[in-house]
């Protein structure tokens, strides 16, 4: 009997861990729509018409909502274990497409006569898409009543029209091609014509050249550099900062002794400000000062001005110093560079 009971047991287990993982592995899917009846497809398969309840393994489905003169709604939706997914849908009526109308030229029992007359004599004539084998001034006899189609052709120059043609009645239709002519060459851009620049204006296009130079008593000479354990050597630097005005950036230009001499760019004509720093540096040398002591100023000099830059012009912007005071002054020539 304890056997017995023990399978007994064991197969409840069974079947309440089967129920258990049944009931675990389902999702469940509402779709309501506005207008209601819809069709309702699942992955391709049709699963009955709006609203419904509809019962599925977790996952993600494609789904499709149809329903006669509305336009179908078709997306993705993703189920999760154990939950209601809504979907609530508002389906919009199709927009019918009427067939395009074809509009025939309206045609009259009976016939007429159509005189064409036009200022130019070469003028080829197109009458309903035919070709005519007359040319202006002429009368069209027989002409089917109606709305009819002309076109006048000459050289470069066309025409079309609407003509009303009535029965037993002669219509006319007259051309100028010449004012057409005349419009069309009023609206023509006219030639441009090459002329030779003057060469002063070439010349006030052409850039100054603005040179920086710094001439010191103060000794530079990199092959000099051999000094005490606990020693110093001396260095000058111009920091040339300028700036055409109503502009916010400036533009720098740095030269230090022990490198070169001076240095020079380019500058478009206009009014500038101009700072022009310069300084003078004990740096030191050997191994400990090194280490324990950094650079020091030991004199500065300002200046700021307002320069007119003009074209085609030599600015050498020239610094002094003895070791004691600087000296500033700026030289000015003409550079007179060659014009093709």
């Amino acid at each position: 009997m304890k056997g017995i009971g023990r399978i007994v047991l064991y197969g409840c287990v069974m079947l309440l861990f089967s129920v258990v993982v049944a009931f675990a592995q389902e999702s469940y899917l509402r779709i309501t729509s506005n207008p209601e009846a819809a069709t309702v497809e699942i992955a391709g398969k049709n699963i009955g018409k709006t609203p419904l309840l509809h019962v599925l393994k977790p996952g993600k489905y494609s789904y499709t909502v149809s329903l006669a003169g509305y336009e179908p709604v078709s997306g993705t939706v993703e189920l999760i274990e154990n939950e209601v997914t809504r979907l609530n849908l508002n389906l919009v009526k199709q927009v019918q497409k009427l067939p395009a109308k074809t509009v025939s030229p309206k045609r009259v029992a009976g016939k007429g006569n159509l005189t064409v007359l036009t200022d130019w004599q070469d003028v080829t004539i197109y009458l309903n898409g035919r070709r005519v084998n007359e040319t202006p001034p002429v009368t069209l006899k027989d002409v089917p009543a109606g709305l009819a189609s002309v076109i006048l052709v000459s050289g470069d120059y066309a025409d079309s029209f609407r003509i009303l043609v009535q029965p037993g009645k002669t219509s006319v239709l007259k051309k100028n091609f010449q004012e057409d002519k005349i419009r069309y060459e009023s609206q023509k851009p006219a030639e441009t014509v090459a002329v030779e620049t003057p060469v002063e204006v070439r010349r006030s296009l052409l850039p100054a050249k603005v040179i920086v130079s710094l001439n010191t008593s103060v000794s530079t000479d990199s092959k000099k550099q051999e000094t005490p354990l606990l020693g110093e050597s001396d260095s000058v630097e111009i920091t040339f900062r300028y700036k055409k005005s109503g502009e916010t950036e400036w533009k720098e230009n740095i030269l230090q002794s022990g490198t070169k001499p001076e240095d020079s760019f380019e500058i478009e004509k206009g009014l500038y400000e101009i700072q022009l720093v310069a300084a003078h540096y004990k740096v030191p040398t050997g191994l400990i000062n090194v280490l324990l002591t950094k650079k020091e100023k030991v004199r500065e000099y300002k200046e700021a001005m307002k320069k007119d830059i003009q074209p085609d012009t030599q600015y050498k912007f020239v610094i002094t110093y003895d070791g004691k005071s600087f000296g500033y002054k700026v030289e000015e020539a003409k550079l007179n560079t060659p014009i093709k």
